[in-house]
């Protein structure tokens, strides 16, 4: 999702180098898809913001296509660059698994300091974590957005060293809400659905099992039990995975027999498109297994909404540390919580009740002061000798 930021401070378009730009020293490398994942949005804005910031370091955004044929352009930009940085994990990582691997040697052969953003590890199937494992061994610098991936990664007693190498950096929003709505036959259909039930649940961003969307699959029908029809919106779409967590999801949804009250959208490019769905929900809720982190960007980004967000509470504050701006909104009581391991019936007392008292005064969310904050301590992280 393409998205601006007030001020010109940030900007979703690729960055491109300027006229007079100081020469390519940091590239961020990614694997572009026609989809735009979280992470290949982050690493454009956090380019974008970088390069804006700090005009003379010679931040640069470097594509890796599938084609073996673009690499002997790729090596000579990470030849005359002193660092690169590798967004994981990778887009279609299987069919772009040896094309990065052979950068990475690359650079470490030319004596190019590598590094890597980590935006998930025990979450990803073993195979995935298995093939991003040299770049977590190779790197020098390894920036992480959660205290909690970080412990994930020292946890790993194969990662030799990982750990020490592990650098925080607060996370920042991709999208923002625009001013404008936009009603599309996908909104008209929620509209629609939304007519005939008691009360709309949301959730936002991909789908896979670590975010454990079935769990709102057992609220849906606790909830028909009680007399109430629920229906819940995944405002995003499945992920391609090894472990058949979709086919899992509907068979679930069919067992119960509500899959006439479950609306999976898909990939949404408008952020009009998006915020407009969002105004169809009644509560936001997400159940993750491990509690709030910092990492979870579908939380900020329904945050900008002014519909309620009931979550499962973080395991401790300490995970919001590096976050000021988290923080001070968690502090505001931006967020609703839930107790860990609740049952269903307190889950579904806490989502109706916040569900029905509509609209909530949103704490501002300053996106500018957030990607400052990301920029500053990404140079710092990637700047330690």
């Amino acid at each position: 999702m393409n998205v601006q930021f007030s001020g010109d401070a940030i900007h979703g378009a690729a960055a491109v180098p300027a006229a007079g730009r100081a020469p390519e020293r940091c590239l961020f490398l990614l694997t572009p898809s026609k989809e735009e994942c979280g992470v290949e949005s982050f690493a454009r804005l956090l380019v974008s913001a970088l390069q804006t910031a700090y005009p003379d370091d010679g931040y640069a955004l470097l594509a890796v296509s599938g084609r073996w044929r673009d690499l002997p352009f790729i090596f000579r930009k990470i030849a005359r660059a002193d660092q690169v940085v590798f967004s994981l994990p990778l887009v279609a990582w299987k069919n772009m698994l040896l094309i990065p691997l052979t950068i990475l040697l690359f650079a470490r052969m030319v004596r190019c300091q590598v590094n890597v953003y980590m935006a998930e590890w025990t979450a990803l199937h073993w195979l995935r974590r298995l093939a991003l494992a040299p770049f977590v061994l190779l790197s020098r610098t390894i920036i992480v957005v959660s205290p909690f991936i970080s412990n994930e990664i020292a946890s790993n007693r194969w990662l030799l060293g990982a750990a020490a190498k592990c650098r925080l950096v607060p996370n920042a929003p991709t999208v923002r809400r625009p001013r404008e709505q936009c009603i599309t036959e996908r909104v008209q259909r929620v509209r629609k659905a939304a007519m005939h039930c008691d009360v709309v649940i949301g959730s936002f961003g991909a789908i896979y099992r670590g975010k454990a969307a079935t769990a709102l699959l057992d609220v849906c029908e606790h909830l028909r039990s009680r007399g109430v029809r629920a229906l819940i919106l995944f405002v995003g779409g499945f992920i391609k995975s090894l472990d058949g967590y979709e086919q899992q999801f509907w068979s679930k949804a069919a067992e119960y027999g509500i899959e006439d009250q479950v609306i999976v959208t898909g990939y949404i490019s408008s952020e009009a498109e998006l915020y407009t769905l969002f105004e169809e929900v009644g509560a936001f809720l997400f159940l993750f297994p491990e509690g709030l982190t910092a990492r979870r960007s579908s939380v900020i980004h329904t945050l900008q909404s002014d519909r309620p967000v009931v979550v499962t509470a973080p395991r401790s504050m300490a995970e919001f540390a590096h976050h000021k701006g988290f923080a001070a909104l968690i502090e505001a009581g931006a967020l609703s919580f839930i107790a860990d391991h609740a049952d269903l019936r307190a889950i579904s007392d806490q989502l109706l009740a916040v569900a029905t008292q509509g609209r909530r005064a949103t704490p501002a969310l300053d996106g500018d002061a957030w990607w400052s904050a990301t920029t500053a301590a990404t140079r710092a992280a990637l700047l330690q000798r």
